[in-house]
């Protein structure tokens, strides 16, 4: 059983915003102005073409990133963030060393307040809302095996595997 911890609280500022002209295009909803591009990205399918890696990356590896940082989420908003310590965490499985259990915070913007939730497990990783950053999004992990990659005695750094992402740019 995970108890919940201390309380944390960050202060999110001197970000800008983006036009209200860019958030009512869909299909700027569909490009990626705040996260890692493709092009940042040597490692990710190099043997395929560029305009079909740019493809799968935006429209199916990470669809909607301006959309979810920008027009449902607040990564261009000044705000309070409180919840479990460390507050900017997205999943306690992303700590060092590694753990199990609920990680929870709060967006304070003016009246408006954005919940998140995750949870990490031995079997499932999960998360719902508001990610600390202000990106939106929802995930739902089941792990194929008893022991994940940051168990196993190497670290699970296999050959042929990709760099890590960041947890909101590969959700």
């Amino acid at each position: 059983m995970t108890t919940m911890q201390a309380k944390d609280i960050a202060y999110i500022s001197f970000r800008t915003r983006k036009p209200w002209t860019s958030k009512i295009n869909p299909v700027w909803w569909f490009m990626n102005d705040g996260e890692q591009r493709v092009e940042d990205a040597p490692w990710y399918r190099p043997e395929w073409p560029g305009w079909f890696r740019f493809v799968v990356w935006n429209l199916l590896r990470n669809p909607l990133q301006n959309f979810r940082a920008y027009v449902v989420g607040v990564s261009d908003r000044n705000y309070v963030v409180r919840g479990r310590a460390p507050v900017m965490t997205v999943q306690r499985n992303d700590l060092v060393p590694p753990e199990y259990g609920y990680q929870w915070c709060v967006i304070e913007l003016r009246w408006l307040r954005l919940p998140f939730v995750s949870y990490s497990g031995r079997h499932v990783v999960w998360y719902a809302g508001w990610q600390p950053s202000g990106f939106f999004g929802c995930k739902f992990n089941l792990h194929r095996s008893d022991v994940s990659n940051w168990e196993r005695s190497d670290g699970g750094n296999h050959a042929g595997d990709r760099p890590p992402l960041s947890r909101h740019a590969a959700g």
